[in-house]
């Protein structure tokens, strides 16, 4: 049961960081504002075209003269302005796309699902418009296809480009552009319509770059062909509507590196074009001061700068509508040619929805009770809001329309400072709630720790005590006082957190003595511990080192006494150091080049198998005929099948059936084998799930776990042998002469756990504990798979599903993961007595250990900026809590292939006598 509450609250505490991070900041609930034409004005422009260029930087558009586009420097030198579009990190497709369409950066929620949907729906430039047409790749059509239709419904005609496919998509795109314009039915009824918005969508630019690189003739000469189709598609529009009435405008979701990358916010990749021309625009907007030299003549012509989201609500005016709902961007002045009077009106519709935004936020805090005794907004209230209207009203009529022009703008800005400031209203007061909520679960963990090192175990006090009594009432009166104020259900949960953890520590107050004993101890358990696996595995580059020098030290008496034993395992040891190093530092990837040269994946892999037999030969494993049959001939159809994956054929029906049977017979035959010793139940399942674990790797992640458990299990040996030699010398020292030659009657890990003092107990605990966790992240970046750069092979599962299926990928992608740590908690439970009687013990440390590095980077998530950045940031949060939820399946695993065998002491190693007076003895045998 404790358990149960242990993973309830471990959940809660993820929980809870992540309402502080990544709650979403998108409103609900606001009315879309008018548009110009239902408050009587024309709008410069009946159309909008947006031709949307994948991946161009404005840098490539730029470069000599722009003299890779002279189709379009035909066009923007005398008809259009030019600027340069700042996105924001992440600079990836979806974010982009919001950007320009919905005028907001994308929600911080979004990280949650790798920036591959929003959990939240939103407004855009499309759901304002009567009419929205489209031509793009389906991936970028998801983005708005499920969103709440406000106009017509969205006509988006996808396609879908092959990931090995590098021809030119963009000549494709203009054939359907000329099928759809080309029919009269589709053409008649867009002559005479208004707020039409056209999106053309060209993605040859990405893939030109991923490919070629921007700086290459084959990517100049790729953008040259696409800008031949925005020609083409430019002078298609013009030929079918001639009345002049249409606004253009071209510019890129996301910039990239010189090398094809993008993601980040370098300048290339942040900054992408936008070029404007057609019916309305001002081709004397305000200059930033900046210029370019158009063509080889010299001439130049001003440089304007934007940032991407402002994209969105100049749309927008273009074509007469309001900006969209969630837009979060200024709409620029005198980019739009028209009246003062009509920008003034696109300036009001702007601030009018940003406030409307604003006062919802504004609403719920100052509808609440105590809001007077609150920080608050102070330069924006609902009694500003309501006045700036009656104010816009007063200056229109005395047509004062510059100072209501810049009253409007104003207003603006201090909408979004408004929105920002109550956005983040509750992350400090949701921080310290976290914060207190690890400390009481730290101390709750830490009285059931000390309760189960004491013997007898301490009566608790229990829950039902006046104290809970009068914290739950506390509680209960704080609930009720955030509901008064309107506090968000989620956040007012997560703030009472603290509370909840409190009575659960109160109810493990033990009944009389001390609290927590040897708490530098404990301090010292979980922090060194904690901070070594975070250096070991966060900055993984040293796992192989830092594993090394860990283990050495692990077992360091035993150098006193070397053996053949001691150097098979330090052996081991250096292999498997050598291999995380080699495996995660790229600058010796020149190594396993040189390896792969001479020896293929499958042929490693083949070695493996072979292994796997001849290390339970070696060992000296004890098994029936029918288990060395099933295992052998599991191996040689695994080997069939491999061979025939390898030879691009297809996968015989009988090696899925083989490998399903097997993999069946792997679990279910341990627990009903009618082995009870547990030492030969271990051997089963280490010859087992070895195998299985074979059936599951590519090629050289079997080695690596085979290696593994091999070195766990034998310097558990060496270091049980080591401690008998000094207890058994200890104890020599103090027996009498009488006694010299008594045999001791337990084993040395009794001697040294049984009947001990609380300070040994907490000792073992911290010690088996870090070693499971030690092995389980070595097993994790030993076998391949990288949780932070999300390669896990599909092929895992090439053996058991003829076709990819994401869901049975990542089944088996985890059950690959719980193998080693199966064996490994299964070895600890077999040989340990220790491990056997004190789970408990040993898992409350591992819930300190990974708490510890919970809340350590708690403090360092980051919910805006790099893709890169935000995914390493939170990938670390979760690791660290979900880690822990592995753990417990894999002990639960290993209990249950353990179950029904003899409560039996472990093995004894060989003992070492030490004789105290070896010269005597000596002397006397030569006399």
């Amino acid at each position: 049961m404790w358990k149960v509450q242990a993973l309830l609250v471990h959940l809660l505490l993820l929980g809870s960081i992540l309402s502080i991070y990544f709650q979403s900041t998108v409103l609900s609930g606001m009315d879309p504002q008018l548009t110009l034409h239902q408050l009587g004005m024309r709008p410069p422009a009946d159309r909008l075209v947006v031709f949307l260029t994948e991946g161009l930087r404005a840098e490539s558009l730029l470069a000599d003269n722009c003299s890779a586009v002279p189709a379009l420097r035909e066009l923007f030198m005398d008809h259009g302005l030019v600027g340069i579009s700042i996105s924001s990190e992440p600079t990836t497709s979806r974010p982009g796309h919001i950007s320009i369409f919905a005028g907001f950066n994308e929600d911080p929620s979004a990280a949650l699902t790798n920036f591959g949907w929003n959990p939240t729906s939103f407004d855009t430039v499309f759901n304002r418009s009567q009419t929205a047409l489209g031509w793009m790749d389906t991936s970028i059509a998801k983005i708005f296809t499920h969103l709440p239709n406000g106009g017509e419904p969205l006509r988006f005609e996808t396609y879908s480009k092959p990931e090995t496919f590098r021809g030119p998509m963009d000549v494709c795109t203009l054939e359907m552009v000329r099928d759809f314009m080309s029919k009269t039915h589709n053409v008649r009824p867009l002559r005479n319509a208004t707020s039409v918005v056209f999106f053309i969508h060209l993605t040859d630019m990405k893939f030109a770059g991923q490919t070629y690189k921007p700086s290459s003739t084959k990517f100049k000469d790729r953008l040259n062909s696409t800008e031949q189709v925005v020609r083409q598609i430019y002078d298609l529009f013009e030929g079918v509507f001639k009345d002049k009435r249409t606004t253009y405008l071209l510019t890129s979701d996301h910039g990239m590196t010189d090398t094809g990358e993008h993601g980040d916010g370098s300048k290339y990749e942040v900054e992408t074009p936008f070029i404007l021309w057609g019916s309305g625009v001002n081709r004397k907007a305000p200059e930033t001061g900046q210029h370019f030299t158009v063509n080889d003549e010299g001439r130049e012509l001003p440089l304007y700068e934007l940032q991407q989201t402002q994209l969105a609500p100049l749309m927008s005016a273009f074509i007469g509508l309001p900006p969209p709902k969630n837009n979060m961007a200024l709409l620029p002045l005198g980019y739009v040619n028209a009246s003062i009077q009509y920008e003034l009106q696109t300036m009001h519709l702007n601030t009018m929805q940003l406030l409307a935004q604003a006062s919802i936020l504004i609403r719920r805090h100052e509808s609440g009770v105590f809001s007077q005794f609150l920080a608050r907004y102070e330069y924006l209230a609902s009694e500003e809001i309501h006045q700036y209207s009656l104010k816009m009203l007063g200056l229109v009529n005395r047509q004062q329309f510059e100072q209501a022009l810049m009253m409007s703008q104003k207003m603006a800005k201090q909408a979004l400072v408004c929105l920002e400031y109550y956005h983040t209203y509750y992350d400090q007061a949701l921080l310290m709630a976290t914060t207190a909520s690890y400390l009481l679960w730290f101390f709750c963990l830490l009285l059931k720790l000390t309760r189960e090192s004491i013997q007898p175990r301490p009566a608790r006090r229990g829950l039902v005590t006046w104290t809970t009594l009068l914290m739950s009432i506390g509680g209960l009166l704080l609930i009720v006082a955030m509901m008064l104020q309107n506090v968000p259900c989620i956040t007012a949960f997560y703030l009472m957190l603290p509370f909840g953890i409190l009575i659960l520590a109160l109810g493990e107050l033990p009944t009389q003595g001390v609290w927590v004993k040897n708490l530098i101890f404990h301090l010292a358990g979980i922090v060194m511990p904690g901070f070594l696996l975070i250096l070991m595995a966060f900055r993984n580059t040293h796992i192989g080192l830092l594993y090394g020098a860990l283990v050495c030290l692990n077992n360091r008496k035993a150098f006193l006494r070397p053996s053949v034993k001691l150097f098979s395992w330090l052996g081991l040891v250096f292999v498997l150091s050598v291999l995380l190093v080699v495996k995660q530092n790229p600058s010796l990837s020149w190594i396993t080049d040189c390896i792969t040269n001479y020896v293929s994946e499958s042929h490693v892999l083949y070695f493996s198998m072979v292994l796997s037999v001849v290390r339970t030969l070696v060992l000296q494993h004890r098994h029936s005929p029918r288990v060395w049959l099933v295992n052998v001939a599991s191996l040689l159809v695994v080997a069939y099948g491999v061979y025939q994956w390898c030879a691009d054929e297809p996968v015989c029906t009988y090696v899925y059936v083989a490998c399903w049977a097997y993999l069946a017979y792997a679990f279910l035959s341990i627990p009903y084998s009618g082995i009870i010793e547990p030492k030969r139940r271990l051997e089963l399942i280490f010859f087992n799930m070895l195998t299985a674990h074979i059936m599951l790797t590519t090629s050289i992640e079997s080695l690596f776990v085979q290696i593994m458990v091999t070195e766990f299990v034998l310097g558990q040996e060496i270091y049980a042998e080591s401690h008998a030699t000094r207890v058994v010398k200890n104890r020599n020292q103090n027996e009498s002469s009488n006694q010299e030659g008594e045999q001791l009657e337990q084993d040395s890990d009794d001697r040294e756990h049984q009947d001990e003092e609380p300070r040994q107990h907490l000792r073992l605990s911290y010690r088996y504990a870090f070693l499971i966790l030690l092995y389980f992240y070595v097993s994790f970046f030993g076998t391949g798979h990288w949780f932070f750069n999300y390669t896990f092979k599909s092929t895992t599962s090439r053996l058991f599903l003829s076709h990819f299926c994401l869901f049975g990928a990542i089944a088996f992608a985890l059950l690959k993961l719980f193998i080693p740590s199966i064996i490994i908690i299964s070895s600890i439970y077999t040989l340990l007595t220790f491990g056997r009687k004190n789970t408990r013990s040993i898992f409350i440390c591992l819930f300190l250990m990974t708490e510890a590095m919970s809340l350590f980077f708690c403090y360092f998530v980051k919910n805006r900026g790099s893709w890169q950045e935000v995914r390493q940031s939170l990938d670390y949060l979760l690791v660290t809590h979900v880690f822990i939820i592995l753990l417990l399946v894999c002990a639960w695993i290993a209990k249950g292939l353990l179950i029904n065998t003899t409560d039996e002491k472990p093995p004894t190693p060989r003992q070492v006598t030490v004789i105290a007076n070896a010269t005597s003895l000596t002397e006397d045998s030569q006399a």
